[in-house]
């Protein structure tokens, strides 16, 4: 009974960082209509980021988020006005092009400055673990999910309890009639991206002390980040945290009973099985809102 409830909490944990993901693509699909190809890479980016501000000088990923957040959101502002935004003027498809080429142009930015080794960022927290009733909760996953939350919640509040989430809301339930109402939807579109490319960041960090990272992770976290979108759909946080819950646990499940190079597959299988399922796929979450 106790590894059970060990492999719950595990899940729980890993599903609060595994929401980060999933939310700045559903945010981003939710408001823009557009599936950002590059929510992968960014994660990546954001777990070297994060190691290069511990190792070089020596700032601990809790606090390298407080340089991640706005650092990660004008890299995504910028690419928004500068590369996606006359493309999706013309159709979402060819903003997800673009997108698609960035992703390329990312990884092999990423690729130069960074090689394609494997890294983990060895904070001291990282093999320290707390025993609750005989669980064992490592620290690193609590502290990195207690990181999750506080991001999480403050993106929940911002979306839903000021005039900037109300604005943000409202372009992505219908973008003429806010224009109409004197809300700039293009600058609502700026922040969209940046927020959606922070939290990627951020959950690259998060990631990056959990796990050894690459840049060859990069389709790994864009697949997860459609499983949470899938079993979520597009109603904003909330939903987003219900897909990364349920990832989180599905993976803590699958790597107590299976061997670890078979939960890839499985999870990958779930991820075809639901497009399949949906029949329209991501697209199919498109008529609903955050």
């Amino acid at each position: 009974m106790t590894t059970v409830f060990q492999v719950i909490v595990i899940g729980l944990l890993l599903g609060l960082i595994y929401t980060l993901i999933g939310a700045g693509l559903t945010i981003v699909l939710g408001v823009l209509r557009i599936v950002n190809l590059a929510q992968g890479i960014l994660v990546v980016i954001g777990s070297f980021f994060a190691f290069d501000l511990f190792t070089q000088w020596g700032i601990d990923p809790i606090l390298a988020v407080l340089i991640i957040i706005p650092v990660f959101f004008l890299i995504g502002g910028l690419a928004e006005i500068t590369l996606i935004r006359r493309a999706a003027s013309d159709s979402p498809d060819r903003a997800m092009l673009v997108l698609f080429g960035l992703l390329m142009l990312a990884e092999a930015v990423a690729t130069i400055a960074w090689t394609t080794d494997s890294r983990s960022i060895g904070v001291g927290y990282a093999n320290g673990s707390l025993t609750v009733g005989g669980v064992v909760i490592p620290e690193a996953y609590l502290i990195m999910a207690g990181v999750a939350v506080v991001v999480l919640g403050a993106t929940e509040l911002m979306l839903y309890r000021t005039l900037l989430g109300k604005a943000l809301r409202a372009v992505g339930q219908n973008r003429q009639s806010a224009e109409i109402l004197g809300i700039n939807s293009a600058r609502m579109a700026t922040i969209v991206f940046g927020l959606g490319t922070a939290l990627a960041g951020v959950a690259g960090a998060a990631l990056g002390v959990l796990f050894p990272f690459s840049i060859q992770l990069d389709s790994q976290w864009l697949a997860y980040s459609f499983i949470v979108v899938l079993i979520g759909g597009l109603g904003g946080i909330r939903s987003s945290l219900v897909g990364g819950l349920a990832l989180g646990l599905g993976q803590a499940i699958c790597s107590q009973v299976l061997p670890l190079d078979v939960v890839p597959v499985v999870l990958y299988g779930a991820l075809a099985a639901a497009l399949v399922a949906r029949g329209g796929g991501i697209g199919l979450a498109r008529e609903r809102r955050i």
